[in-house]
């Protein structure tokens, strides 16, 4: 089944680049794990035609965890970052993208609710707490 976002959406909502560390294979993992994670809480008449809503919440899911990744390097590199067009301060770069990946996964969640299987867990989905 193929995925309802793509890196390149990844790319455009999330403004990283691959001189950021989001590399290709990174984001397409992230992507094919939010993927899994979807599906297995929608509705299956949602499945092949997905609305608008959960293609987005997709992306988003996709690029939380992108930042999440990138965060961890980014905690231990001292240098100066740009990251989704804004200058990032040394101290708050880690905090920073925590604080946007969780905002995406908060929104993500909303933007799945009307579209969530009865017997689905809910609450925002934790991508990092699985395995990929």
């Amino acid at each position: 089944m193929a995925n309802f976002t793509s890196e390149e959406a990844v790319r455009l909502k999330f403004r990283v680049e691959e001189s950021d560390g989001a590399t290709t294979a990174l984001i397409e993992a992230n992507i094919a794990h939010a993927h899994q994670g979807i599906v297995s809480r929608i509705r299956p008449e949602y499945i092949e035609a997905p609305p608008d809503a959960v293609i987005i919440a997709e992306t988003l899911l996709a690029g939380a965890a992108t930042l999440r990744s990138l965060s961890a390097r980014l905690a231990l590199d001292r240098r100066e970052t740009r990251l989704a067009g804004h200058q990032i301060e040394t101290g708050r770069r880690f905090p920073a993208l925590m604080e946007t990946a969780a905002a995406a996964e908060a929104e993500a969640a909303r933007l799945l609710a009307p579209y969530g299987r009865h017997a689905a867990e809910s609450g925002p989905i934790a991508l990092l707490t699985e395995t990929l």
